[in-house]
C-alpha cells in the first residue's frame, strides 16, 4: 500500500509539474503572439515557480539527493510561494494597481531563509506546511477578492469565474491549515498522509483551471475592448452613430415595458465653422473633445452620450421626462457658454443650441422621436442659438 502511495505522489507531483509549465508556456506564447500584456509575464513567470517547485519535489520524492532533504523541499515550496505570489502581481498589473512584487519576494525569502536558522521549522514538516499554507491563502483569497470586487462592462462573469478558481484552491488549502494545526502525526512526510495525497491532486486541478481561468478573462477583456472600439467615436470617445439605433430600440423597449419616460437631447455647437476657420481643425477637434467632457460630467452613468454628427450630439436620458430632460439641457447650455474654453491658451467659444423631447411610453418610433427632436433644435437655432426649445 506504501508503495502504491509513494507512486501516486510521485506521480502527481509530476503532473503538477507539467501543470505549471503548460501555464507558463501557455501565457509566455500568448504574449508573443501579440496580446501585450504584462500581466501575462508575471502570469509566465508564476507558471515557472509552479512547475520548477512540484518538479523538485518529485525529484525528492524519486531520486536520492546529495543536500538535506529539509532544504530541498524548503526551495520547492518557496518557489511554489513565489508562483502564487506571482499570480497576485499579475492580477494587480492586469486591473492597473500597484503591484506587491517586492513586498511579496521579500516574504517568499523570509520563508526559504527561515527553515536554516530556525531548527523547529526545519525538523517540524507540521509547522512548515502551517507557515507555507497560510501565506498561500492570504494571497489567494486577496487575489480572488480583487477579481471579484471589479466592475468592468462585460466581464463580470469572467472575473468571478476566476476569482472562484483561486478562492476555491484558497478554502482548500485552509483545510489542510487546519488539518496541520490539530495533527500532530504531519511530522515526516506526505506519503502515509491520503490527505496531503488529496492536496496534490488539488494542486494539478488547480494548475490547469487556473491558466483556462485567466486566458478567459484576457480573450475577454480583448473582445470587449474590440466592441467598445466599434461602438465609440474614434475622436470623442463618446458612442458613435452606429451603436444609436441598436442602444436607441433596446430603451425604447425597456422603457415601453416598464411604462417608463425616454428623453432625448439633440446638441448642435454654434457658429462650429467659425472655430474651424479661426483656429485651424486641430483645434476645433480639441473643441469637440471639450464638449464630449463637459457632456459626460453632466449626465448620469446611466444616461448615454453620442457624437450624432460633425458637431451634433446626442443623449439618451432613460427614465427621463421632459421636464428632467429640460433642466440636463440647461445644465449643459450654462457649462458651455460660461466663458468658453481655453485650448492652448486660446479662448474658444462652445456655444450651442438644444432640442429636447421625451420619447412617451408607447406611440411615437425612434425615429419619429429623432425628428421631433431635429424640429426643436432648429427651432432653437432659428430662435437666436444659444437656447433650449421642447420638442
Amino acid at each position: 500500500m506504501t508503495e502504491l502511495l509513494l507512486l501516486d505522489v510521485r506521480t502527481l507531483a509530476f503532473a503538477s509539474s507539467v501543470s505549471g509549465f503548460l501555464m507558463a508556456a501557455t501565457m509566455f506564447g500568448i504574449y508573443l503572439a501579440g496580446l501585450r500584456s504584462r500581466a501575462l509575464i508575471d502570469w509566465a513567470i508564476a507558471g515557472l515557480g509552479f512547475g520548477l517547485g512540484y518538479l523538485l519535489g518529485h525529484i525528492l520524492q524519486t531520486l536520492e539527493v546529495p543536500v538535506p532533504v529539509w532544504a530541498v523541499a524548503s526551495l520547492a515550496n518557496s518557489l511554489i510561494g513565489f508562483g502564487h505570489g506571482m499570480v497576485l502581481v499579475g492580477i494587480q498589473r492586469y486591473l492597473g494597481r500597484r503591484s506587491w512584487f517586492w513586498p511579496m519576494l521579500a516574504v517568499v525569502a523570509f520563508m526559504f531563509l527561515s527553515v536554516f536558522v530556525l531548527p523547529e521549522l526545519r525538523e517540524s514538516l507540521r509547522w512548515r506546511v502551517i507557515l507555507q499554507s497560510g501565506f498561500y491563502i492570504l494571497l489567494g483569497f486577496y487575489a480572488g477578492g480583487l477579481l471579484w470586487r471589479v466592475r468592468r462592462p462585460g466581464m463580470r462573469l469572467f472575473h468571478r469565474a476566476a476569482a472562484v478558481v483561486i478562492m476555491l484552491f484558497a478554502a482548500l488549502l485552509a483545510l489542510r491549515f487546519g488539518y496541520a494545526l490539530v495533527s500532530p502525526a504531519l511530522t515526516t512526510s506526505f506519503v502515509s498522509d491520503p490527505f496531503q495525497i488529496g492536496i496534490f491532486v488539488v494542486s494539478m486541478i488547480y494548475g490547469y483551471a487556473l491558466t483556462m481561468a485567466l486566458v478567459l478573462v484576457l480573450f475577454r477583456e480583448k473582445q470587449v475592448e474590440l466592441s467598445d472600439l466599434a461602438e465609440q467615436d474614434a475622436l470623442t470617445g463618446l458612442y458613435n452613430r452606429l451603436s444609436l439605433d441598436t442602444i436607441a430600440e433596446r430603451e425604447m423597449q425597456r422603457a415601453r415595458e416598464r411604462k417608463t419616460p425616454l428623453s432625448i437631447v439633440l446638441i448642435d455647437l454654434d457658429h462650429f465653422k467659425d472655430v474651424n476657420d479661426r483656429f485651424g481643425h486641430q483645434v476645433g477637434d480639441r473643441a469637440l473633445c471639450r464638449a464630449a467632457e463637459l457632456i459626460e460630467r453632466v449626465i448620469r452613468d446611466s444616461d448615454f452620450a453620442f457624437r450624432y454628427g460633425g458637431e451634433e450630439f446626442m443623449v439618451l436620458l432613460p427614465g427621463a421626462d421632459r421636464q428632467h430632460a429640460e433642466q440636463v439641457a440647461q445644465r449643459l447650455r450654462m457649462e458651455m457658454g460660461h466663458g468658453g474654453v481655453r485650448i492652448d491658451g486660446r479662448q474658444v467659444d462652445l456655444r450651442a443650441s438644444f432640442g429636447v423631447v421625451e420619447c412617451g411610453t408607447e406611440g411615437a418610433s425612434w425615429a419619429e422621436c429623432v425628428t421631433q427632436a431635429d424640429r426643436a433644435l432648429y427651432r432653437a437655432k432659428r430662435g437666436g442659438r444659444d437656447r433650449v426649445e421642447l420638442g
